[in-house]
């Protein structure tokens, strides 16, 4: 999935909830007044973000990496092997800027 036209983006809100079996994130991303776009992820089973930021920094790049159910994942994601279920594909999430989020989640829908 390509998120690419959101780089330059700035974060206006993260939330995340846990729950047993996994989370729920939602990330709201804003340029101007009336143009914003939310990433809602489901089934979060990790999370990490570089410090708290104050929520107005923005976003140089957005990667989303689909992770295989089976077979070996790429190199570069080896270090989320352990969250993994093998029972769905997982979809890899990282938000690049001052702040740096990455989420691994079974779903990620747009609005």
């Amino acid at each position: 999935m390509d998120l690419s036209e959101y780089n330059g983006y700035f974060l206006d809100r993260v939330r995340l909830e846990t729950e047993p079996g996994g989370g729920t994130a939602s990330v709201r991303l804003v340029r101007g007044e009336a143009d914003s776009v939310v990433l809602e992820l489901s089934h979060v089973v990790h999370a990490r973000m570089d410090g708290t930021g104050d929520w107005d920094e923005f976003v140089d790049e957005i990667t989303v990496r689909d992770l295989p159910r089976t077979g070996p994942w790429p190199t570069w994601a080896r270090h989320l092997l352990h969250h993994h279920n093998n029972e769905t594909t997982m979809v890899w999430v990282k938000l690049i800027g001052p702040t740096e989020i990455e989420i691994l989640a079974r779903s990620l829908t747009i609005h």
